[in-house]
């Protein structure tokens, strides 16, 4: 059973890895198209639904703005980059001791 938790563990860990760098992107590309707007807090908003906005758009309308959807591309966006991270500093973590460990 040990086997199977890590094997789903690690498969997770890669989509969701997949998925921080794809989000990062889209960061990118949104500030560099919402850089020179001169709303403030709205041009923040803006680059903060670039991964979700700019997926549909890739798209070409075969995902539409459905709560469903827009709830799957949030998790896609979001909850599995931050699942990334949190994984990534475990991971480190445990690393490190078990390398204390052997010292």
């Amino acid at each position: 059973m040990g086997t199977w938790k890590r094997a789903l563990f690690w498969i997770a860990y890669v989509v969701s890895g997949i998925c921080f760098v794809l989000t990062i992107l889209a960061f990118i590309v949104g500030f560099f198209h919402h850089m020179h707007d001169t709303g403030g807090i709205k041009s923040v908003i803006k680059i903060l639904e670039t991964p979700i906005t700019g997926f549909i758009q890739l798209t070409n309308g075969f995902i539409q703005k459905s709560v469903m959807e827009v709830v799957l591309l949030s998790i896609v966006s979001y909850v599995l980059p931050t699942f990334f991270c949190i994984a990534t500093h475990y991971i480190r973590k445990n690393h490190r001791q078990a390398f204390e460990e052997e010292e």
